[in-house]
């Protein structure tokens, strides 16, 4: 009997070989932790040794190493560097003008500076959302034209061009900013807190203990305290150690109108209540008037001031409450 033959393979079969989207995912997977690792050993190093320019500066730019963390917002480690840059640009070109023997702040305090403007920017637009502050982009445009662009050349032909070169030179030259640059990083921080500075001014809630004390100046006033006893006390005017709070005679237009308004409607030897300005919270005392024709034109005025919270108190006050991570020391 003949053996049987054995079959040759089919031709047709094809060979076993691992699922595609297998193969993928562990590519994928292989990819993510080489380059979780590889990210985490150069943080490591960039923050130890502060690395910047050259390498360190387009994978900053590329990825967003933070220099902190205040309240959930991230500041780039690239955004503290380039602002670094600018302040230690600023302070070389000082230098060269400066006498010999001027004093400059250090490495250490320039970054200090830095990254304190940077936690305190951050936190001052946060503070803007909650009260509906906008800053727009026409409005930092308005700012950058009225401030940097001289003013003088536009009158002349092609003058605005002119001016705009000349502006963005002298940037580049003073802080190794575009005028693009400068808007965002100088200009813009600096228009929301100045609507900042007054919106907080206006915030009874937050001014509530220094109307508490004008009040409480006020009180002893009416209890029968000297003035320039109470003044001394609480006034918190700069030269109130030497005028005691006597402003002496003024005369109209020199205060601001809610002052104006109630110093001029009192009677010598009468006492305001307490008196709301943009300058804070006043109290007055009229000791003598002018009038002419009828009217008051001078008065010899008394005031103690307590001034409203400041912008930068407040900030300085919310850093130590507020969430802050820093990788920068």
């Amino acid at each position: 009997m003949k053996p049987m033959p054995i079959p040759a393979a089919s031709q047709d079969a094809e060979p076993k070989v691992a699922a595609p989207w297998f193969a993928r995912r562990r590519t994928w997977l292989f990819l993510f932790v080489f380059g979780s690792a590889a990210s985490a050993i150069f943080g490591l190093f960039l923050y130890r040794y502060q690395w910047r320019g050259g390498v360190a500066e387009i994978v900053t730019k590329a990825l967003p190493y933070p220099a902190a963390i205040v309240e959930g917002r991230v500041i780039r480690y690239s955004d503290f560097q380039d602002e670094l840059s600018a302040l230690r640009r600023f302070y070389d070109a000082e230098r060269d003008r400066a006498p010999s023997g001027s004093a400059f702040p250090d490495e250490a305090e320039l970054k200090r500076r830095v990254l304190d403007r940077l936690v305190k920017d951050t936190l001052a637009e946060a503070l803007a959302s909650r009260y509906g502050i906008v800053v727009t982009a026409e409005d930092v445009a308005a700012r950058y034209d009225a401030t940097v662009i001289d003013q003088s050349a536009l009158a002349s032909p092609n003058g605005k061009a002119k001016a705009e070169a000349r502006a963005a030179d002298t940037l580049r030259q003073m802080y190794g900013l575009r005028p693009s640059q400068f808007k965002t990083d100088i200009l813009r921080p600096s228009l929301i807190r100045q609507k900042l500075e007054k919106a907080i001014q206006d915030d009874e809630a937050l001014n509530a203990e220094n109307r508490k004390k004008a009040e409480k100046a006020l009180s002893e006033l009416k209890s029968g305290k000297a003035f320039k006893d109470v003044a001394l006390a609480y006034s918190e005017a700069a030269d109130v150690g030497t005028t005691l709070g006597d402003r002496g005679e003024i005369g109209r237009g020199l205060l601001a109108p809610e002052v104006e308004t109630a110093a001029f409607g009192l009677s010598p030897g009468e006492t305001s209540g307490v008196v709301k300005s943009p300058f804070g919270y006043h109290v007055l005392r009229v000791t003598e008037r002018q009038e002419q024709g009828g009217k008051v034109t001078k008065v010899h005025l008394y005031e103690i001031l307590v001034r409203p919270i400041r912008l930068d108190d407040y900030l300085e006050a919310r850093k130590k409450t507020a969430s802050i991570i820093l990788f920068i020391h």
